[in-house]
């Protein structure tokens, strides 16, 4: 069997009209024809981010409130799972921590400075 990029156009075009082939609507890629599907798999994926990315803009209060309502409702239960987690990966979390620390050492340092500061005016 031949690929896509061995074929002559006469060929693709003859494979398009013989629907064996589809070419992609956005960015004029070939790939194997499917009944009503005009978009390539990375066109699909990059149209469905865009249009969540568009929806969560949108609706970001909404989002929000049910992000608060759902903690609210099912403090304890999130906190259990959370321990549980650090329980079984206590190594993997202290290494992520000590790079965090490594990386934001100013800023951490800043941020107590400033706390110092603000509580010695108290």
């Amino acid at each position: 069997m031949t690929t896509k990029l061995d074929m002559n156009v006469e060929e693709i075009f003859e494979k398009i009209k013989n629907k064996e082939l589809t070419i992609c609507e956005t960015c004029d890629n070939i790939f194997d024809y499917v009944p009503q599907k005009v978009f390539c798999d990375e066109c699909r994926r990059e149209r469905e981010l865009a249009r969540k990315r568009k929806y969560y803009e949108e609706n970001r209060e909404k989002i929000r409130a049910g992000y608060r309502k759902y903690w609210k409702e099912n403090r304890e239960k999130i906190r259990a799972g959370n321990r549980k987690y650090y329980e079984e990966n206590r190594e993997k979390e202290r290494a992520r921590q000590r790079t965090y620390r490594e990386e934001n050492r100013e800023k951490i340092n800043a941020r107590k400075r400033a706390q110092y500061h603000a509580n010695k005016e108290k």
